[in-house]
């Protein structure tokens, strides 16, 4: 039987695992007791779950044939399709899948809030909030979701309507295929009284006095800052310019049996949950496709997708491929989605609820 090494055991790597078991011998390399919902994070920081809606232990997620190791991955030996783990161990399989994720930069002590740690940190700021002024945004770079930041402003706003919510976005105009989702974020902003900095490159972080400064001498009073960092993969030797590892966007393949999926590959395509379901299901069709050769093998054409909350009983949905975009919404059915998918999230990494979300991605992309 074929052997598969799977480096990091998130969305990706876990819908992956299971998808394959009893196809292949399959090891799962994971340091992380807890598996976090990480679109989740954005319901937990504003008190609306505890960690026990957003966690689910590692191994309960992972079916009984695939082998856990709970170490930590130091180093990759790409041309051996080998791991070699912090106790020294080298792992090789016939094929290897770097499913590890984006670690966020800390920049000016800032950490992003992907982490449940972070998150945790913000979530008691955010519940017993000591002033009114909240400065949420990003820096400049890849981020993990650019839609989180327009999110979290907005559950805030609506949270606490007196406060006085401003979002930060680095660039003075979006990238062409955000276009559609930055109309409508500004536009739901403006309902809102959300203040948006557009434009906003921040040069300085003062935690004491707390402002912030832009490369353009603006500056920010604060008194809770919510900005994500740029994310990088942490095995450096193998990333391009990009701080990502380089790979085929189509195949998500790195070198011949190696393959990135979700946030830690270059794909011009955002970090979304979708995202990395949809590579990792390529990738399974495509080593079946080589092992079983009864199939034909697939590309992947950058489909992501995210349902974001836009208000206490309405969303708006965000679909995009590497060619076009558009955004939906605001109505209650798209706030209804976000909600329900923290709980149908555990079930997508088994690939359980595909035979809803297939036809719902194809339905959308056809939407005008």
């Amino acid at each position: 039987m074929k052997r598969l090494i799977i480096i990091g055991g998130g969305n990706a790597g876990t819908l992956m695992a299971n998808l394959l078991a009893g196809k292949l011998e399959i090891t799962v390399i994971e340091p992380n007791e807890y598996h976090t919902y990480q679109p989740g994070l954005v319901d937990y920081i504003t008190g609306e779950v505890d960690e026990t809606k957003i966690q689910m232990p590692t191994r309960s997620l992972l079916k009984p044939s695939v082998k856990w190791v709970k170490a930590k991955a130091t180093k990759i030996i790409p041309e051996n399709r080998a791991v070699v783990t912090e106790d020294g161990k080298a792992h090789e399989g016939d094929y290897l899948v770097i499913a590890t994720g984006g670690q966020n930069k800390n920049v000016y002590d800032l950490k992003g809030y992907h982490g449940i740690d972070e998150a945790k940190a913000i979530r008691n700021e955010v519940i017993n909030p000591k002033g009114k002024n909240f400065v949420i945004g990003s820096l400049p770079g890849i981020i993990k979701c650019p839609a989180a930041p327009w999110e979290l402003s907005f559950l805030i706003k609506r949270k606490y309507p007196d406060a006085n919510v401003s979002v930060i976005v680095p660039a003075k105009q979006p990238p062409p295929l955000q276009v559609p989702m930055s109309n409508m974020f500004n536009k739901k902003a403006n309902e809102l009284g959300i203040k948006v900095y557009k434009g906003f490159v921040i040069q300085e972080v003062n935690h004491n006095e707390k402002y912030v400064v832009s490369t353009e001498g603006e500056k920010i009073a604060f008194d809770h800052l919510i900005i994500d960092t740029p994310i990088s993969t942490s095995f450096t030797e193998l990333a391009d310019k990009s701080g990502l590892i380089p790979v085929d966007k189509s195949t998500l393949t790195y070198k011949d049996g190696v393959f990135v999926v979700g946030d830690a590959n270059n794909t011009p395509t955002p970090k979304t949950g979708a995202a990395a379901h949809f590579q990792a299901e390529v990738v399974v069709n495509n080593i079946l496709a080589e092992i079983e050769g009864n199939r034909s093998k697939e590309s992947y054409d950058g489909t992501a997708m995210c349902a974001v909350y836009s208000g206490p009983n309405e969303g708006m949905l965000v679909w995009l491929n590497y060619e076009k975009s558009k955004a939906l919404g605001p109505t209650s059915i798209y706030r209804y989605m976000k909600k329900a998918f923290t709980s149908l999230y555990w079930a997508s990494l088994s690939g359980g609820v595909d035979f809803m979300l297939k036809p719902l991605v194809e339905s959308i992309s056809k939407k005008n």
